[in-house]
């Protein structure tokens, strides 16, 4: 196969790792979403008026020479797998859901191919009859542990209606001596709400890059799962491959092959406070670092080559 083996069209590829795979990811647009020709585009979207396909990013012209093509769920506009197929009858289309369905995100209900619907969530597989995919992040990045690194911990994240639960939380982890920079980004103007979450609030967020340093410098990440959310987080990954240990609700990751009790600390499912002394232990335990196998599992490789089986 070609260098474009495997294209994928993601709705923001400046964002996360995305800009590793520069070669590889685009844009669903070739226009900016905040602009007249968009809301042009979107007109004749809604109009199905075939010439919105023109308004289209530049994946279009690698079309050709891919033997796949993933969308991932923000990315994917209507007529994708059609138009693809058009250009290119062999490619394999997949629609790639790596956020769980909501109530604004329901594009499997437009994608055609049913067979080729995936998740990451296993509880949306269930649910809604996709197929099992796994999350993936770049070999590449890979980072051995560092005993330096400690008992700092680090997590910046969207409010989500998680703030007065991680803001207890923080105080449990401190008294188990683990300095925590938290950083919470809230879209709530709710004076009373802001001024209770004050001591980890911001309103900057952070380019990944500048994010990744912050997070090489710290031993500990922590994973909060939305409501209903099973899949694993982009942080869990980042605990994987920057060998890093984990504090997260998700109850379910234990059923992964990574699973390591000594590097992974299970919070109680019923958002009850953690014994500070059960963390301590965690922090005393030795980090066990994660084998090529688990690294390769979780490896782009191993994540596009299961959309072609």
């Amino acid at each position: 196969m070609t260098k474009k083996d495997t294209i994928m069209i993601f709705q923001q590829p400046e964002l996360y790792f995305f800009p590793f795979y520069k070669d590889l990811v685009f844009a669903p647009f070739g226009i900016p979403e905040k602009s007249f020709r968009y809301l042009l585009y979107k007109g004749l979207y809604l109009l199905r008026i075939p010439l919105y396909t023109r308004f289209w990013g530049d994946w279009k012209n690698h079309l050709k020479e891919a033997g796949q093509v993933i969308i991932f769920d923000y990315g994917y506009q209507r007529g994708m797998e059609t138009y693809i197929h058009k250009v290119n009858p062999d490619c394999k289309v997949s629609l790639f859901f790596w956020n769980i369905v909501n109530a604004r995100q329901k594009n499997h209900k437009l994608f055609t191919d049913k067979s080729a619907i995936y998740s990451t969530d296993k509880g949306d597989c269930k649910t809604y009859g996709f197929r099992y995919q796994h999350m993936f992040y770049p070999r590449e990045f890979y980072t051995p542990y560092n005993p330096d690194c400690g008992n700092r911990l680090f997590f910046i994240g969207q409010d989500k209606g998680r703030g007065p639960y991680i803001l207890s939380l923080k105080k449990a982890l401190e008294q188990a001596g683990i300095v925590c920079d938290i950083r919470l980004l809230s879209k709530s103007k709710g004076a009373a709400y802001r001024n209770s979450l004050r001591t980890i609030l911001t309103d900057r967020s952070i380019p990944y890059e500048e994010y990744c340093r912050i997070l090489s410098g710290c031993g500990i990440l922590l994973d909060i799962n939305q409501e209903g959310q099973t899949a694993l987080t982009m942080r869990v990954m980042e605990s994987v491959f920057f060998s890093k240990k984990l504090i997260t609700n998700n109850q379910d990751i234990r059923s992964y092959p990574f699973y390591e009790e000594n590097n992974i600390f299970l919070l109680p499912d019923d958002r009850t406070l953690p014994d500070p002394k059960d963390l301590a232990r965690f922090l005393e335990a030795p980090f066990v670092p994660y084998s090529s196998e688990v690294l390769d599992s979780l490896s782009f490789q191993h994540w596009k080559d299961g959309f072609a089986r």
